[in-house]
C-alpha cells in the first residue's frame, strides 16, 4: 500500500486576527484624531501648561524629587503623587 501525501491547506485563521488587530486599530485612532488639536481642560493647566517641570525651567533631576503637579514632594501641599515618567514625557 502506497500512502499518498495531500498538500495542507493554509488556514484564513491568521489573516483573519491580522484584519481584527487592523479594525481595532482604526476605531481608536478615530475616536482620539479629534482630540489632537483641542485646548488644555480642568487639571491640565497646572499638570502640563503651568508646571515648571515640564516647562524644562528645572533641571531633570528636580523632576525626581517634585510630585506629578510639579511641588517638592517635601512640601506640606504636595499631593504626594509620584510619576516622573510621566512627566518627563511632557517635556
Amino acid at each position: 500500500m502506497r500512502l499518498v501525501k495531500t498538500p495542507r491547506r493554509r488556514s484564513t485563521r491568521p489573516l483573519a486576527g491580522v484584519a481584527l488587530y487592523g479594525v481595532v486599530a482604526a476605531a481608536v485612532l478615530a475616536s482620539y484624531l479629534n482630540s489632537l488639536h483641542g485646548e488644555f481642560v480642568h487639571d491640565d493647566i497646572p499638570a502640563v501648561a503651568r508646571n515648571k517641570d515640564v516647562l524644562a525651567s528645572a533641571s531633570v533631576a528636580e523632576v525626581f524629587l517634585d510630585d506629578f503637579w510639579g511641588t517638592p514632594m517635601s512640601d506640606p501641599t504636595s499631593h504626594k503623587s509620584y510619576r516622573p515618567l510621566t512627566t518627563i514625557t511632557f517635556r
